[in-house]
């Protein structure tokens, strides 16, 4: 039988046993989501000679930090809620050379790390953000979260959401990010040519991944996907219309000095 040639790079087996399948629940998005980075990792160490281990994953708390230690088989780094960025900021002081991918999800990001996400982005730090909304907390029970659209019924809030939902790309490229995109889970293509673009940018890069919770949101994965497609329209072709969409697309994609070279210059002064 052939092999998955993704494989390559994931834990098959642990102390445990197998690992795969993973433990999402069926029809989650954030399986995707490893998929298509999987995709644009593997093109890039095959591309543009990247060695394996020039990688480093990180993750905070929340459905999507089960895809860094638990399956992916790199250097990584399974850190505490809403830490990940933090973590990031001192493996790169460490090692300025390393690409540091790090998966959170909106909850992880914008809540508890809300503060820590707009630092990053100020200081045009060298990471790679990837961030799976899919407007909840799905690991602890389906609550509101700061991305969840007005109107929606949570765990939390079952007459539906009454408070506004934040933008995280408007906040991403307020704050200084170089890039910043957002696609869906189904945008295959364009989320994994993003990811190539946000691994390859010096300086701070986001993409933001709508992805699916069909347990929490009752609602079939396939549908969900539709939805999707129906609800999104590209920045580019929307023209003022298309209003009560969601826009996709890439937002911001500039050049700003990024935040290690400028501290590695001061070190250099006292060489």
């Amino acid at each position: 039988m052939t092999r998955h040639p993704m494989l390559k790079y994931l834990k098959e087996k642990g102390p445990a046993g197998p690992r795969m399948p993973t433990i999402m629940c069926p029809g989650c998005g954030a399986g995707q989501v490893l998929n298509y980075t999987l995709h644009a990792v593997d093109e890039i160490i095959h591309n543009d000679g990247t060695r394996k281990e020039d990688f480093v994953f990180i993750s905070g708390v929340g459905c999507s930090a089960r895809l860094t230690s638990h399956y992916l088989n790199f250097d990584s780094g399974w850190t505490i809620h809403g830490r990940s960025l933090p973590i990031a900021t001192g493996a790169l002081l460490a090692n300025p050379s390393l690409k540091i991918v790090v998966f959170t999800g909106d909850g992880d990001a914008m809540a508890i790390g809300g503060n820590h996400f707009i630092h990053t982005c100020r200081r045009n730090l060298d990471v790679t953000i990837l961030c799976i909304n899919n407007g909840l907390y799905g690991m602890t029970g389906g609550q509101v979260a700061p991305t969840t659209p007005t109107g929606t019924a949570t765990a939390t809030t079952p007459y539906g959401n009454m408070e506004e939902a934040f933008d995280l790309c408007k906040m991403a490229e307020t704050s200084g990010a170089s890039y910043v995109a957002r696609w869906t889970t189904a945008h295959p293509r364009q989320t994994i040519k993003s990811i190539k673009k946000g691994i390859g940018k010096k300086g701070t890069a986001f993409i933001e991944i709508l992805s699916q919770c069909p347990i929490h949101m009752k609602t079939p994965p396939v549908e969900m996907l539709r939805d999707f497609k129906a609800n999104t329209v590209s920045i580019n072709k929307s023209r003022g219309h298309g209003e009560d969409k969601i826009l996709i697309g890439e937002f911001c994609h500039m050049e700003r000095p990024e935040w290690t070279e400028k501290y590695q210059k001061i070190l250099e002064q006292f060489d």
